[in-house]
């Protein structure tokens, strides 16, 4: 059996249709690939292009700014030159008699008051600063009434409420109550006006609110306390020394020999 072959016009039509239309396909993705490579590479050299745009318009922020900073830094070597200059022109003038003076003159037109009460600091330092001078220099015997003088005022004040003729026939009770807290102090106070006689209690206080000793009825002797910044006493062991004579004075306008 033999096989025949045979053209067929109809199917070689369709191939060639088939590979005219393959060819066609083939060359419009030919000029799709061009077209996007060309894209590609206009893009490219654009982003290349912006890339050294950029570079470029930081290489040239970066020559101003050290241009501004070398300029700045001048700048600011002149103004503290300038700065020193003046400063040294306003210590001259503020050290200077002339301005020291004029100050005064201007301080006492404004306020006088204020002038005074400064003027009264000064008096006040000077006068315990030739107290405390003459105590060291001068002679006992020329010291010792310079010190009574100087202290009669003080010793007046301390004895705010000396009462000499207590009612009762029982010797005088002294409580001493310096150099208490608050509480501690009340508490003290509390119990001398709970005794059995406090008529008979005077209490020793080196605080200056004398209230509670009243409101309780008690007697008391104010001792006041050393500070550097009173002139009646030269230093601690002058003040000791006056609280041995005003203890004594007391047992001795009581009529005791010992502080219980």
């Amino acid at each position: 059996m033999g096989v025949t072959s045979s053209t067929d016009p109809a199917l070689e039509s369709t191939h060639a249709e088939n590979l005219a239309s393959s060819l066609r396909r083939v060359e419009r993705q030919k000029r799709s690939l061009e077209e996007w490579a060309s894209t590609l590479e206009r893009t490219v050299t654009a982003h290349e292009r912006v890339a050294r745009d950029r570079e470029a318009d930081r290489e040239a922020d970066r020559s101003q700014w050290a241009a501004d900073r070398s300029q700045w830094a001048a700048e600011s070597r002149v103004l503290a030159q300038e700065l020193a200059t003046v400063e040294k022109r306003l210590t001259r003038t503020l050290e200077s008699q002339s301005f020291r003076l004029g100050h005064l003159l201007v301080r006492i037109a404004v306020s006088p008051v204020k002038f005074f009460r400064w003027l009264g600091r000064v008096v006040r330092q000077m006068l315990v600063w030739a107290y405390r001078l003459a105590q060291r220099t001068l002679p006992k015997s020329l010291a010792e009434p310079l010190q009574q003088a100087a202290t009669r005022g003080q010793a007046a004040t301390a004895r705010r409420h000396e009462v000499l003729d207590l009612p009762g026939d029982r010797p005088v009770s002294f409580v001493d109550g310096r150099g208490l807290s608050i509480t501690a102090r009340d508490e003290v106070w509390a119990r001398a006006a709970a005794s059995d006689q406090p008529a008979r209690t005077v209490v020793l206080t080196d605080d200056v609110d004398f209230t509670g000793l009243r409101a309780l009825g008690l007697s008391f002797e104010y001792l006041p306390p050393y500070r550097g910044v009173t002139p009646w006493w030269s230093d601690e062991a002058d003040h000791a020394r006056w609280e041995d004579e005003r203890l004594a004075a007391m047992r001795l306008g009581y009529g005791l020999d010992d502080l219980d």
